[in-house]
């Protein structure tokens, strides 16, 4: 557990010797949400040379002999603290840990080796927990069990959930997440087979625990939604229900057997995509096997070799063993890509058609996943266009965002089959092809120019994010780390862009095309959900919204959002 940290101000006192320069680093660690000092902390540079811990106020000194010019042919390895030339001025950065703290990866303290009469201040993230007990109906039913944390992630603008820790329960079936994060978790307990030995045998029926969600769910997509605060504990029992189990088989459909020689296998509950149930693939008898409770599930494969394919059925459980429906693998499709150039000629509402007979070569097409859940696949799984006439090939079943670059061009118009690309994903289902993507470009995009400003406080307006404005004193700075996004409106059919300015808050965004725009400038990196407009409700009133005419270039003052 590190923490990279905040914005601090330095205290370097300076004395000097025939032969090096000494300087003495003084400051404090706070705890970022109560800011009260942390004791016993460790406080030390990125190449671990200078360590001090904190006292019981909180508070540190680091020493550190810088050595004169003429020693940069030191042996220490560049960038080394001493290693570099006394008027180079070198940055150290600085963290601090502590166990029950997390890593701030946003936010960090550099130090220049020049006198100041201000202490750094570094700050340490509390961390969250979930802490809970799985209860049987039995206490014999099971010794332990597997308890599962998934994490809500944002890609791209995308929510995603994505697996987070995994522990075991103690003996009287206690568990414990730590080291969290603030954001969304759900947690579950994994299937468990019943373990009594007076009510199971070799040869009778079989009964197990199906996994069951925190509270209450039979299944993920149900499942409460938990919110961590930084420093927040949040307890979540889950008390699993004794069900008898039955044999499943689905053969795959294949020449002979063993000629897929393996599957990646994801079993839901029928409509409700998400983890939770297992099946296997036994390579020898070209089958799907397991056993699963009483309910309807669907039933997903995967296979690379030979080809990549991917097969689905639905089997439904009553009382009885299941002998599914063969599962046919079909090969993964593959999408054509055709595209058309609307260039304005002499400046004129007249526009010229261009192909790729007209030298112009194709975009650069990717699809993005827009699945919330993909067990065993990446939730940012990502497809390109190779070849000429282009085409994405091995693409498999689900929802795609559609990104295409292509310099100095924008997408005017992404459609397939009469969809707007541009505002809703592809579909891509099972056994099924897709209609071509058609693709417009066009000249003509806008450019927007803009200086980030801190955020206002009462002793100071608004001010560009200059090192020294940033860190309040020369010599001891943030690694500011902005965050900007451009987000469409209505009248504007184009994805939304994120980027990070430079350190004193300039930026320059090119190839943007006509249309009116919502920018939000953060203080600090973040993710924002921009493709749920749920999400989105509360960020109407800030930001600045602007329109962009074709062409143009705009040049803006944004001010920081704070604290978000």
């Amino acid at each position: 557990m590190f923490v990279a940290l905040l914005c601090g101000q330095q205290s370097v006192s300076q004395t000097v010797t025939k032969s090096h320069a000494s300087y003495s680093i003084r400051g404090v660690v706070l705890n970022s949400v109560t800011r009260e000092p942390i004791g016993r902390a460790l406080v030390y540079s990125a190449d671990e040379r200078l360590a001090a811990f904190t006292d019981d106020r909180g508070r540190f000194e680091l020493e550190v002999q810088q050595p004169p010019a003429q020693s940069s042919t030191s042996a220490l390895p560049p960038g080394s603290i001493g290693s570099a030339p006394a008027q180079s001025n070198p940055e150290y950065p600085l963290s601090a840990r502590k166990p029950g703290f997390l890593e701030d990866l946003d936010r960090g303290v550099r130090v220049q080796l020049r006198a100041d009469p201000k202490d750094v201040t570094l700050y340490l993230i509390p961390e969250g927990m979930i802490v809970g007990r799985v209860k049987f109906p039995n206490p014999e039913a099971a010794d332990a069990v597997a308890v599962q944390l998934y994490r809500r992630e944002i890609q791209d603008g995308q929510g995603h959930w994505v697996p987070a820790q995994k522990v075991t329960t103690r003996s009287d079936g206690e568990f414990r997440f730590a080291e969290l994060a603030a954001g969304d978790y759900k947690v579950f307990s994994l299937e468990s087979m019943e373990q009594d030995p007076l009510t199971s045998g070799p040869n009778g029926p079989v009964y197990g625990f199906p996994p069951r969600y925190f509270s209450g769910a039979r299944d993920f997509a149900t499942a409460s939604t938990i919110q961590i605060r930084a420093g927040e504990t949040f307890t979540a029992g889950v008390a699993p229900e004794r069900q008898r189990y039955y044999e499943v088989s689905v053969p795959v459909a294949g020449d002979q057997p063993g000629r897929v020689p393996g599957l990646e296998v994801s079993v839901f509950s029928k409509g409700h995509r998400g983890p939770g149930f297992e099946l296997g693939y036994d390579p020898s008898a070209q089958a799907i096997r397991g056993t699963l409770p009483n309910g309807s599930y669907t039933i997903e494969a995967a296979s690379f070799q030979p080809v990549a394919a991917t097969g689905v059925v639905n089997v439904n459980v009553a009382d009885g063993p299941v002998n599914g429906t063969p599962m046919v693998m079909t090969p993964n499709i593959s999408i054509e890509i055709n595209f058309r150039m609307d260039v304005a000629a002499n400046g004129n509402a007249q526009t010229r058609d261009a192909t790729r007979d007209g030298g112009v070569p194709p975009p650069f097409v990717r699809l993005q996943s827009a699945d919330e859940f993909a067990k065993d696949r990446s939730s940012s799984a990502t497809y390109q266009a190779q070849g000429d006439p282009s085409s994405i090939v091995g693409v498999q079943p689900g929802r795609y965002w559609v990104q295409v670059f292509s310099s100095p061009y924008y997408p005017a118009a992404v459609t397939s089959g009469g969809r707007d690309l541009l505002r809703e994903p592809l579909t891509v289902p099972y056994g099924a092809s897709v209609p071509p993507l058609e693709i417009t470009l066009r000249d003509g995009a806008g450019e927007i120019e803009a200086t980030v400003e801190e955020p206002p406080t009462e002793s100071t307006p608004g001010q560009p994010a200059s090192r020294d404005n940033a860190g309040g004193a020369a010599g001891s700075f943030p690694a500011r780390q902005w965050i900007v996004f451009c987000l469409p409106l209505a009248s504007a059919g184009t994805p939304a862009r994120q980027f990070s300015p430079w350190p004193d808050g300039h930026f320059s965004l090119d190839l943007v095309p006509p249309g009116d725009y919502r920018i939000l400038a953060f203080d600090r990196p973040r993710q924002l959900e921009y493709r749920n407009p749920a999400r989105m409700n509360a960020h109407d009133s800030k930001g600045q919204v602007i329109h962009l005419a074709a062409g143009q270039k705009l040049i803006l003052r944004l001010q920081a959002i704070e604290g978000e």
